[in-house]
């Protein structure tokens, strides 16, 4: 296994909201990779590698913010939507 401190850390989109991944844990090419991350809220949760959207980089033509499965908009998020429409 294999560990990463990401420096600086990476704002990533997870089905629990936003948050700051922090480590990368590898445990090889047969498993996905599992994150680290700190949510909005003080949280440290661990993610599969499958449930991370990561912000993009407009230079090289990637969207900032990512597309953000349906079934990950949480009540806050969702209320905010329906304000700004």
């Amino acid at each position: 296994m294999n560990i990463l401190q990401l420096n600086p850390q990476i704002v990533v989109y997870t089905p629990l909201g936003a948050g700051l991944a922090y480590f990368v844990m590898d445990y090889g090419m047969s498993v996905n990779s599992c994150w680290v991350v700190r949510l909005a809220k003080g949280e440290i949760k661990h993610f599969d590698s499958n449930d991370l959207r990561f912000e993009g980089n407009p230079t090289y033509g990637f969207p900032l913010k990512p597309e953000i499965p349906d079934s990950w908009i949480t009540f806050k998020e969702a209320e905010k939507l329906v304000k700004e429409n």
